[in-house]
């Protein structure tokens, strides 16, 4: 009777998959770390859109015009992820049909269809609102949580960074950062630990920011130069975990619907009776 009544339970327990199916499908795949370095972005974009349009007295014309091109070297990024996207997919075509709508957001030519990168944020709220196992999604799939983590405080140094610099040292007595392309094109140099020397910060501030990207500049490429050599030494083994959970989802599945045989053939056999 135990294992009738367990049987039962895995049996009612797989009439619940399809529900939960049609969700996954629905969003085409679960909650990933890319997703989330997707909608910071979305964030930034729809920000500076709106710094663009309404922002005119406010922000000089420089400015705005370094809001325009960070917001279209995003779109060429959103374009490479959509991309990448397509080539992995196993059904091409199934892909493009449930992903066209994020292409118009990301096309840099017009930025009137840039207001489509809410549907991103909104794609991502809806699988938020499922309240996923966020610690599980990045033990599962720790190569893109630790990609996507470094490109976030790449994005992220370079701007605050900016914005921190340019604050500091325009106006400045003998400073050769005035205007934002000055303070962006520093920034993205030292975070690069490339390190030119064209531009230079001069007040004690500016010096005190400059170490510090210097330090995060080294340890953010150090990271990334070990990720990718990791993907060269053990190219089949990029992710270890997601092979080990989908092997423990298939055993379980199996045995439901050993469970399940069963409780047929019991049934039968009551019935005979």
């Amino acid at each position: 009777m135990s294992s009738g009544i367990s049987a039962l339970s895995s049996f009612l327990l797989i009439r619940t998959v399809p529900k939960v199916g049609n969700c996954m499908r629905h969003h085409l795949t679960h909650l990933r770390a890319m997703d989330l370095l997707m909608a910071f972005l979305s964030v930034i974009s729809v920000s500076l859109v709106c710094a663009r349009w309404w922002g005119h007295s406010e922000w000089s014309p420089q400015t705005l015009q370094l809001f325009y091109d960070v917001d279209s070297l995003i779109c060429y990024f959103f374009l490479a992820h959509f991309a990448y996207g397509w080539v992995r997919a196993p059904n091409r075509m199934a892909f493009f049909k449930a992903n066209w709508f994020y292409l118009p957001g990301s096309l840099p030519m017009v930025e009137q269809l840039r207001w489509a990168r809410l549907i991103q944020l909104w794609r991502v709220y809806q699988l938020l609102r499922d309240r996923p196992d966020l610690l599980g999604m990045f033990r599962r799939e720790r190569n893109e949580t630790t990609l996507s983590g470094i490109l976030f405080l790449f994005f992220l140094l370079l701007g605050v960074g900016s914005g921190v610099m340019y604050w500091l040292e325009t106006g400045q007595p003998g400073s050769l950062i005035q205007t934002p392309y000055d303070a962006f094109w520093w920034t993205l140099v030292t975070l690069s630990t490339v390190g030119y020397g064209d531009l230079v910060p001069k007040t004690e501030e500016g010096r005190f920011v400059a170490s510090l990207l210097i330090l995060f500049g080294v340890g953010l490429f150090g990271a990334l130069s070990g990720f990718m050599a990791s993907l060269f030494v053990h190219p089949g083994k990029t992710n270890d975990d997601t092979t080990l959970w989908r092997r423990q989802q298939s055993e379980q599945q199996a045995q439901l619907l050993q469970e399940l045989k069963a409780l047929r053939a019991e049934v039968r056999a009551l019935q005979q009776k």
